[in-house]
């Protein structure tokens, strides 16, 4: 079966695949197989490599695997490359994530900036982030929200090292107070991501400890005992999804009679876990209100974001010369380091184990325990064509 060995992939930094790792996605794309009559292969019998693009003739499954439809199957592989992210943070800094984090470490706002800070030290250089704090005004001020980034969108790449020392910097001088002006606050951090150049699919991460105290335009008065209606906020994501921008969300202790909220939130922006529920136990945003170790478990829904948004994704290469896609025949194989090829079965649940298309199929993502063990190796990626994909 003639292949694409992704020499570009083993050529990446290794740190790629150390980085912080079931929604978005690994490229590949299957050219459609018919007669190729045309396409000779060349006097090697390797196939004809034409910019990249290699022709030549299929098997008939006698790896295992079905075979191709018909005899041979022409323009069957393609290279990819891993897909850059831009990422908008969005944190809460109200007045009550000065309260103490269940299971030490300070403060809740102490323990955030610790975790997102070592997060976002591990996130890979073309990652594109921003940061937003809100409400970033005082206790009694108005209106409820100086609109502003505290960073600005910019490459996190070694080239850039500004950016991450301004982020650790901007971290380091926030001090909590005020209400909770939600959304406002959303409203201003899909603006700003919504307008960037960066190339890359888009993400906003809101990290919140309760349910919003001002409406949209300051509406309320910024009292805990008086929230406002959060509502809004899920029609607000189902927007921004469909314009593609995903929405993460994070609840952390004091959101808990925010948690179906927050829930539907997470579903409206496209991040739902698999099998979640709005009443609970198992919430479709990340909620940490139950959290014995608040660090611990903050620090472990940051990698898992970061997996499904940074580390292994994937665009789907476009199809030279007007050729047609079937996504139904790519196959993903894996070379660990001195070990024999292993083919990974796509995952048609939760994306646990094994690989995904994005919506769209514009992109390929490894999934959870496959996208660990792949960016934690020196192994090898490859896509075959033509075949049928196997799942799981």
């Amino acid at each position: 079966m003639a292949a694409f060995d992704f020499a570009l992939l083993r050529s990446l930094d290794r740190t790629v695949f150390h980085r912080l790792a079931s929604t978005g996605l690994f490229g590949a794309a299957l050219l459609a197989c018919g007669s190729s009559s045309k396409d000779k292969p060349d006097e090697a019998g390797q196939g004809a490599d034409l910019g990249g693009v290699i022709f030549g003739e299929g098997d008939q499954g006698n790896d295992g695997r079905p075979g191709f439809d018909g005899e041979v199957c022409a323009g069957e592989a393609a290279g990819a490359e891993r897909a850059p992210s831009v990422m908008q943070l969005l944190v809460d800094t109200s007045g009550s994530m000065d309260q103490a984090a269940p299971g030490g470490g300070g403060s809740k706002w102490a323990v955030t900036r610790s975790a997102m800070l070592s997060a976002i030290d591990g996130m890979p250089g073309d990652t594109s982030l921003g940061v937003v704090f809100y409400p970033n005004v005082a206790n009694d001020n108005k209106p409820c929200l100086d609109r502003r980034e505290a960073v600005n969108l910019a490459p996190l790449s070694a080239s850039n090292s500004q950016q991450r020392k301004q982020i650790r910097s901007v971290f380091q001088g926030v001090k909590p107070q005020g209400g909770t002006p939600t959304h406002d606050a959303y409203r201003y951090a899909l603006d700003q991501i919504g307008a960037t150049a960066a190339a890359g699919e888009r993400f906003v991460v809101l990290i919140t400890d309760g349910t919003p105290t001002y409406s949209l335009n300051c509406v309320g008065t910024g009292l805990i005992s008086d929230p406002v209606d959060p509502s809004p906020l899920v029609k607000e994501a189902a927007g921004a999804f469909a314009k593609g921008i995903r929405t993460f969300v994070i609840g952390s202790p004091g959101s808990e009679d925010a948690r179906e909220s927050l829930s539907r939130m997470a579903e409206a922006g496209g991040t739902a876990s698999a099998g979640c529920s709005h009443k609970g136990p198992n919430y479709c945003h990340f909620d940490m209100t139950s959290a014995r170790d608040l660090g611990a478990s903050l620090a472990s829904a940051l990698e898992a974001i970061s997996g499904l948004a940074l580390s292994c994704r994937y665009d789907v290469p476009a199809p030279p010369n007007g050729a047609t896609l079937d996504p139904a025949k790519v196959n993903v194989l894996f070379t660990p380091p001195g070990g024999a090829e292993e083919l990974i079965p796509q995952s048609t649940g939760g994306c646990n184990e094994g690989w995904q298309y994005s919506a769209g199929n514009s992109q390929v993502q490894l999934c959870g325990s496959t996208c660990d063990r792949v960016r934690g190796s020196d192994g090898a990626l490859k896509l075959e064509f033509g075949c049928a994909t196997q799942v799981r």
